[in-house]
């Protein structure tokens, strides 16, 4: 997200990214607590910056199962190391992934 900020908010939409986006942002000027990823920046003092800076796509695929398991890997690989700000209901003990993770190469 940030430099100085190492945590990840992992999420999948079937809107434009940017629609996505500026929903994030709306939800940052308004301080609510509709986006976890806003209410973050908010509780941190950060500034909402450039699309560029903060957002990336991981992959583009049609809404389906291996999409929703590949989001929750993504969220599993974060929750591992305590770096998510994903909501805590959407994270569960998976010895799949976990066993996909032991066997990974390290990350340089």
């Amino acid at each position: 997200m940030y430099r100085e900020c190492k945590k990840i908010y992992m999420g999948q939409t079937g809107r434009d990214f940017i629609t996505r986006y500026n929903e994030h942002r709306r939800s940052f000027r308004n301080n609510s607590h509709t986006s976890k990823f806003s209410q973050h920046l908010n509780e941190h003092m950060y500034s909402f910056v450039n699309i560029h800076d903060v957002m990336q796509i991981l992959q583009c695929q049609k809404k389906a199962l291996h999409l929703n398991t590949m989001e929750r890997f993504c969220i599993h690989i974060e929750a591992a190391s305590n770096n998510h700000l994903n909501d805590d209901h959407t994270i569960s003990p998976n010895t799949i992934f976990d066993t996909i993770l032991k066997n990974l190469p390290p990350i340089n």
